[in-house]
């Protein structure tokens, strides 16, 4: 036996047995990857379902927030709807220009001549106008600018769109309109008036009325002449199918 033999011989039988240590520790390894593996696929397949998750509910929020609005918007006009002898759209607006581009063609009257009536021209048992449109009388309000009434207007049953009304005693002096309907220029303010400003012109929708008495609608519109207005005043209505005047003797 050689000295090199009998050193190794004499080592391996103090030494700690490591048969099989190496074999141990790489299996450990890979099992520590294998598991490592396991967990990232589990991770990613719980990641991917996640955003998923996460994309469908932004898609139903976005849903929900344009379907929610149409609703809003539809129960808005279900329950509020255009205001009562009013309609704002664009197409209403530019039927009332067209309507204003009429010329007004009324009668005129010298000061102490007979002012020429054409009251009571109609079976409805109405003061004025021959229809579509009708006006009745109104006791006289006076304030210091002038007298004001508050003419009740009735539309037949079928009429609809804008109907736009203007006026004169016949003698130069415009019929002004104040309140909700008063439209075109201002002419005059009177400050004892719930809405100062005067306008030259009145406007509805016939399609929204107040109100409708015996299906017709129905519209109260404030309206006055100034104190030095004679007592004979003229009215034209225009809408987008017909023209209509007549005279009052106040």
């Amino acid at each position: 036996m050689s000295l090199r033999r009998d050193i190794h011989s004499s080592f391996d039988s103090v030494a700690p047995a490591t048969a099989g240590i190496s074999d141990r520790v790489i299996q450990t390894v890979l099992a520590e990857g294998a598991g490592r593996r396991r967990k990232e696929r589990i991770m990613f397949r719980m990641r991917a379902p996640l955003s998923l998750v996460a994309i469908l509910v932004l898609i139903v929020m976005v849903v929900a927030v344009l379907v929610g609005g149409k609703l809003v918007h539809d129960w808005n006009a279900t329950h509020n709807g255009t205001p009562a002898g009013h309609s704002t759209g664009t197409t209403f607006q530019e039927q009332v220009a067209l309507l204003e581009q009429r010329a007004v063609r009324l009668p005129t009257v010298r000061a102490g001549s007979a002012c020429p009536d054409t009251g009571n021209n109609n079976s409805l048992g109405l003061a004025y106008g021959a229809g579509p449109v009708y006006a009745d009388g109104s006791i006289g309000q006076p304030s210091a600018w002038g007298n004001f009434f508050d003419i009740p207007w009735y539309t037949d049953a079928h009429l609809t769109g804008p109907v736009l009304i203007r006026g004169t005693d016949l003698q130069g002096h415009t019929v002004v309109f104040t309140g909700t309907g008063a439209y075109g220029p201002v002419v005059a303010n009177d400050p004892a008036q719930v809405s100062p400003a005067l306008r030259s012109e009145f406007v509805f929708d016939a399609g929204y009325p107040k109100q409708r008495v015996n299906g017709r609608g129905f519209f109260v519109v404030r309206q006055g002449l100034p104190k030095a207005a004679g007592g004979c005043a003229g009215f034209q209505i225009d809408g987008p199918t017909f023209t209509e005047t007549f005279t009052a003797a106040g």
